[in-house]
C-alpha cells in the first residue's frame, strides 16, 4: 500500500480515537467510514487494524476510571453479544471472499443507521429493560462489532435507556469494546487473518492512538456533550451516504 493510504488511514486513526475518547465511542465507525468510503483498503483488513488499535485507545480511556463500569450491564450484555461478536467475524471473511460490493453496501447502511439510530437518544426508562431487550442490544451490537469491529449503536441506544450517568454510560461501553476488541483479536488470530501488513499499520497507527487520546482527555473540544455528539452523528451519516453510493 502507498504513502498517501497510510496517510488518510492515520488521518482517519487520529478522528477516531479523539472522538472515541470524548464521547466513549465513534472510534470504529469513523475509521470505518472514511476508509471504505474512499475504497482504501479490504474491510477485513480494516476490521482488523481498527481492533488492534481500538483496544489500544480504550484501555488508555478507561484506564484509572474502572470504578465508573457498571459491571451488571456488562454481564447482561454479554450473554447475546459474545457469539454474535463470533458470528460476525466469521460472516465477514466469507462476504469478503464472496462479495466485496455487497459487503461495502451492508457497512454503508450499518453506518448510516448508526448515525441516526445514535441521534434518537431515549430517555431513561424507570423499570428495568427485560432480559429480552437486553439480549437483542446485546447481539445486535456483537453482530457489528464482529463483522466491522464497530459495536457502538445499538450499545448507545440500550445504555440510554438505564439509570446511569454519562460516565457510567461511557465506560461501560468502553469495557465492551474492549471485551469486543479482544475476542476479535484472539479468533482472526487463531484463523490465521493477522498479516504482517495489519501489525505493520495497527504499529504506525499506535503513537496516533496515544497522542488523540491523551488529547481528547487533556483537551476536550470547546463544544456542550450534546453538540460534539451531533458533530460526531452528522459525520456518521455523511460516511454512510458516501459509503453506500460507492458500492454501487
Amino acid at each position: 500500500m502507498n504513502e498517501s493510504t497510510l496517510i488518510i488511514f492515520l488521518f482517519a486513526i487520529a478522528i477516531g480515537a479523539y472522538v472515541q475518547t470524548v464521547t466513549g465511542f465513534a472510534m470504529g465507525l469513523i475509521i470505518m467510514g472514511i476508509t471504505a468510503s474512499l475504497q482504501l483498503m479490504p474491510i477485513s483488513f480494516i476490521a482488523a487494524v481498527i481492533s488492534l488499535t481500538g483496544l489500544t485507545n480504550v484501555t488508555l480511556a478507561v484506564y484509572k476510571n474502572h470504578d465508573h463500569i457498571h459491571w451488571q450491564v456488562v454481564r447482561t450484555i454479554m450473554t447475546g453479544f459474545v457469539p454474535a461478536v463470533l458470528a460476525g467475524i466469521f460472516l465477514l471473511y466469507y462476504l469478503d471472499k464472496a462479495s466485496t460490493q455487497l459487503l461495502q453496501l451492508i457497512l454503508g447502511i450499518v453506518i448510516m443507521l448508526g448515525g441516526v439510530l445514535l441521534i434518537l437518544k431515549p430517555h431513561p426508562n424507570p423499570k428495568k429493560p427485560s432480559p429480552y431487550f437486553s439480549f437483542l442490544a446485546g447481539t445486535a451490537s456483537g453482530l457489528m462489532g464482529g463483522l466491522f469491529s464497530t459495536s457502538a449503536p445499538p450499545l448507545i441506544f440500550y445504555l440510554y435507556k438505564q439509570q446511569l450517568t454519562i460516565k457510567e454510560i461511557r465506560n461501560t461501553l468502553l469495557m465492551i469494546f474492549m471485551i469486543g476488541s479482544l475476542m476479535r483479536i484472539t479468533t482472526i488470530s487463531i484463523q490465521g487473518n493477522i498479516t504482517k501488513e495489519i501489525l505493520l499499520f495497527a504499529l504506525f497507527s499506535l503513537p496516533i492512538v496515544f497522542l488523540f487520546t491523551w488529547l481528547g482527555k487533556k483537551y476536550p473540544p470547546a463544544l456542550s456533550d450534546i453538540n460534539m455528539r451531533r458533530a460526531a452523528f452528522g459525520l456518521l451519516i455523511i460516511l454512510g451516504v458516501s459509503t453506500t453510493l460507492t458500492a454501487w
